[in-house]
């Protein structure tokens, strides 16, 4: 007669989100055995020591970045003083997630578990709901400076910022605790254009990076090309909280605005007080402030500056805005330039010059758009044509790589979008990629002073002429030719 079958093993496991410690030989060889019938695998926090005692801060540095997540110089200090502000239990949470370095922000909202936001998504840091202990804990911290008009306020010589929802009775109900990052070589993509010594704008949706590219370009006018540079930061979030500026901004100095309806009054401040030879401004948002910007570039001084938008048509269509890129007018052509031009009695043209010499719409924090000519691109868009600009990238190691795509001067409304879509695109990029042994994948190639030939491609928008730049280097000089395909 066979023996009875083993008894059913029963495991009650305990899930957690945080990378296990490996199990002992002795534990898998006893889930093994027959004679056991239930277990219980309990998997210990990776903030915990063996006494119980919370792991520090810098502990995680070596799984930050075996995740791929590097500790700018000076961030891991200025984070942990964030973190002070959160009850321990929270804050010990944020600690052990493996993408700690990359942390954007935590949300405490009462009545709410809380959350820390990273890149990959969300992360729950407790079931148990904010009180209104927790906010006060935070607010009332003897590091956080004092809430202004637009609820904002800092941690003195940090970059962080604390936003703070208030209820009708003027009682905080919640926070957001955002950290600021000084990132050095976040503006190398820019370089060029900064030290041509032209006014730049960077354009860019919330959250993008475009205060920490501004950040840098004030440390690179002032340190690396010696330039007397004046910071107009309305809300401290270029140079800090506090009386003294955060050393990312290096030797550049700093204008607070005690409110931020002043802002265009202490931008003409900083040109007649104190002979700046280039201005930095955070957020162009207002008329007033276009206009004091537009006055401050008639003046001859370098001028970069940043505003909310994905890309320059927002600013065309933006009434507030549009005197950034010159401003817009109708314009009433006569029959005879009307049939020249092949468009219709009333367009729109450019008003006067731009504000601004070049544009750059930041994409992603490794991606640009450059516009070198600003008033050109203006002038392709009211015209119904697609402009000329590159796409910059930032490779793996840290090298720029460059396309340079130029548009063919063609009106837009002759290209059919259901004729012409989206595969037909993808079908052409893969003829070309294969006929020329392009990766499909990364869409170009970085520029090299080799002596090998590289082909740079680029598919944008409904269009039918691709254009490809052929770049070969050879030792005397580099030879550029340009190949045209017809789809």
């Amino acid at each position: 007669m066979p023996p009875p079958p083993p008894p059913p093993l029963g495991l009650r496991l305990r899930l957690s989100l945080l990378p296990p410690h490996p199990i002992a030989p002795s534990i898998r060889h006893a889930f093994c055995s027959p004679s056991v019938v239930s277990c219980h695998l309990s998997v210990r926090p990776l903030a915990q020591r063996r006494g119980g005692r919370p792991r520090p801060l810098c502990a995680a540095r070596g799984e930050a970045e075996a995740e791929g997540f590097a500790w700018p110089d000076g961030s891991e200090e200025e984070l942990r003083r964030l973190l002070e502000l959160l009850p321990r239990e929270l804050s010990r949470r944020v600690e052990t997630h493996p993408e700690l370095p990359a942390l954007v922000e935590v949300v405490m909202d009462l009545g709410r578990p809380p959350l820390a936001r990273f890149p990959s998504g969300d992360f729950l840091l407790s079931q148990r709901p904010i009180s209104f202990d927790d906010l006060r804990h935070a607010t009332s911290h003897s590091q956080v400076g004092d809430f202004g008009a637009d609820n904002r306020a800092g941690i003195s010589r940090t970059l962080h910022r604390i936003s703070a929802i208030r209820n009708r009775k003027g009682v905080i109900v919640g926070l957001t605790c955002r950290v600021g990052r000084a990132v050095p070589g976040s503006a190398n993509l820019l370089q060029d254009l900064v030290k041509d010594g032209g006014s730049l704008l960077l354009i860019g949706p919330p959250g993008v990076g475009k205060t920490t590219v501004i950040r840098e370009i004030a440390r690179m006018l002032a340190d690396d090309y010696k330039k007397r540079v004046m910071i107009v930061d309305t809300s401290n979030e270029i140079g800090g909280d506090g009386d003294i500026p955060h050393p990312g901004i290096g030797n550049a100095r700093r204008l607070q605005v005690p409110n931020q309806d002043m802002q265009h009054k202490v931008l003409i401040e900083a040109v007649e007080n104190h002979m700046p030879q280039a201005i930095v401004i955070d957020e162009i948002g207002t008329k007033l402030e276009a206009m004091a910007a537009s006055t401050i570039a008639q003046r001859g001084i370098q001028l970069v500056a940043t505003a909310h938008g994905v890309t320059i048509e927002n600013l065309i269509m933006n009434p507030s805005l549009e005197m950034l890129v010159g401003g817009i007018q109708s314009v009433t052509l006569g029959d005879e330039e009307a049939n020249r031009r092949g468009v219709q009695k009333t367009v729109l043209e450019r008003k006067g010059p731009s504000t601004f010499t070049c544009a750059a719409e930041i994409v992603s924090k490794k991606e640009l758009r450059v516009h070198r000519s600003l008033e050109a691109t203006v002038d392709a868009l009211l015209a119904g044509k697609l402009p000329n600009f590159e796409i910059r990238k930032l490779g793996s190691k840290g090298s720029m790589q460059e396309v340079s795509v130029q548009k063919e001067q063609s009106h837009l409304g002759i290209y059919d979008a259901t004729e012409f879509g989206s595969d037909s695109l993808r079908n052409a990029r893969r003829s070309l990629d294969s006929a020329f042994s392009l990766d499909s994948a990364e869409g170009h190639i970085v520029r090299s002073d080799g002596a090998d030939s590289s082909f740079n491609l680029y598919a944008y928008g409904d269009v039918l002429d691709l254009r490809v730049d052929c770049l070969a280097s050879h030792s005397s000089a580099g030879v550029g030719r340009q190949c045209y395909f017809n789809l």
